[in-house]
C-alpha cells in the first residue's frame, strides 16, 4: 500500500500547476512565487539528466527545473519532491544523496564561469500523523563532538510539507485538487471530521482521475466513476468498513519505526507474531 500511495502521488504531482502550488506552500508560505509555466519536468528515471547508474527513482518521485523572474533576471533552481506514505528515518540521507547526484550532473555539464543551480528537496507527509523524522543531518550529530570539532562542512536536509501542521485558512487558499488532498490527509485520523468534510465539499462528487486515484490509496476505498469520480458514493464504505480505521496499517508503521514491538502489535490485532510479520512484510512490499 505504501508504494501504491507513492506512485499515485507521483502521478498527481506531474501536473505543473499542482506542483507549483505545492512548492509555494512549502518554500514561500503560500505566496505565489512559482507558476506552472516556470517549471520544466525532469523524469528522475527516463531522462538525459541521469545515467542508469545514477537514477533518482528510489530517491525522489518528481523533479522539476524552475526558472523564476526576479528583478528582471532569471533565477534558476531544481526542486525535487518525495511523497512519503510511511515514516523513514533514513529520509535525510536519501535527500542528501539525491541532492548530491543532481549537483554532480550539473558539475559534469556546467560551462566555465557558470554557477550551479541550488537544489531543494521537499517531502510530502501522507501519514495519518505528524512527521517526526529529522529534517537536518546536523540534528543527529553528537553535541559533544560538535563542541570539539564544530559542524562538518557536509550537511544534508530537506523541507517537509506536513498537512497536520497546516492551518485550515492556509489550505483553503489553494486550488481544489491539492486542497482536497491536504484536508483528507489532515483529517484522516478522525473519521467523524473526515466524513463531515467530505459531505461539505461539493467537489468530491466529480473528482478528476489523478486526484481520485491518490485519494483511493490514502483512504483505502474504491471511488466509483459515474461520469466523474464520486467520493460521496464511497462514504458508506468508509462508514461501514473497518479498513479505514487503519489500525493494522498504523501498527505496521509504529513497529517499523521502533515505537512498539511486533509482539505488542500482534496482540492488539489478536494474531500471532508470525502472522503479523508476514502481513507487515506484504504491506511494505506493495
Amino acid at each position: 500500500m505504501a508504494k501504491e500511495k507513492d506512485r499515485a502521488a507521483k502521478n498527481f504531482f506531474s501536473d505543473p500547476k499542482i506542483f507549483s502550488e505545492f512548492v509555494n506552500l512549502s518554500l514561500f508560505n503560500g505566496e505565489e512565487r512559482i507558476k506552472a509555466e516556470d517549471l520544466r519536468e525532469i523524469d528522475p528515471v527516463n531522462s538525459t539528466v541521469f545515467t542508469k547508474n545514477k537514477s533518482l527513482e528510489v530517491l525522489v518521485d518528481n523533479l522539476y527545473d524552475s526558472t523564476v523572474k526576479e528583478s528582471d533576471e532569471n533565477v534558476y533552481a531544481i526542486i525535487g519532491l518525495e511523497s512519503q506514505a510511511y515514516s523513514d528515518k533514513h529520509m535525510v540521507i536519501r535527500a542528501g544523496i539525491a541532492s548530491l547526484l543532481i549537483y554532480d550532473n550539473q558539475i559534469a555539464t556546467i560551462k566555465e564561469g557558470e554557477k550551479l543551480k541550488p537544489v531543494y528537496i521537499i517531502v510530502f507527509n501522507m501519514l495519518d500523523r505528524k512527521w517526526s523524522n529529522a529534517t537536518d543531518l546536523r540534528k543527529l550529530l553528537s553535541d559533544e563532538a560538535i563542541k570539539v570539532f564544530g559542524y562538518p562542512l557536509v550537511n544534508a536536509g530537506y523541507y517537509v510539507l506536513d498537512p497536520h501542521e497546516l492551518k485550515g485558512e492556509k489550505i483553503n487558499k489553494i486550488s481544489k485538487p491539492l486542497k482536497l488532498v491536504l484536508n483528507i490527509i489532515k483529517n484522516q485520523g478522525d473519521k467523524k471530521e473526515l466524513l463531515s468534510y467530505i459531505n461539505s465539499e461539493e467537489a468530491f462528487k466529480n473528482l478528476d482521475y489523478k486526484t481520485a486515484k491518490l485519494l483511493e490509496t490514502i483512504m483505502k476505498v474504491d471511488i466509483p466513476n459515474d461520469g466523474g469520480y464520486n467520493m460521496c458514493k464511497a462514504i458508506e464504505d468508509i462508514k461501514n468498513d473497518g479498513r479505514f480505521e487503519g489500525k493494522s496499517e498504523t501498527l505496521y508503521e509504529l513497529t517499523h519505526d521502533g515505537v512498539i514491538t511486533k509482539e505488542i502489535a500482534a496482540k492488539k490485532l489478536n494474531i500471532t507474531v508470525e502472522k503479523f510479520e508476514k502481513d507487515m512484510k506484504a504491506y511494505f512490499n506493495k
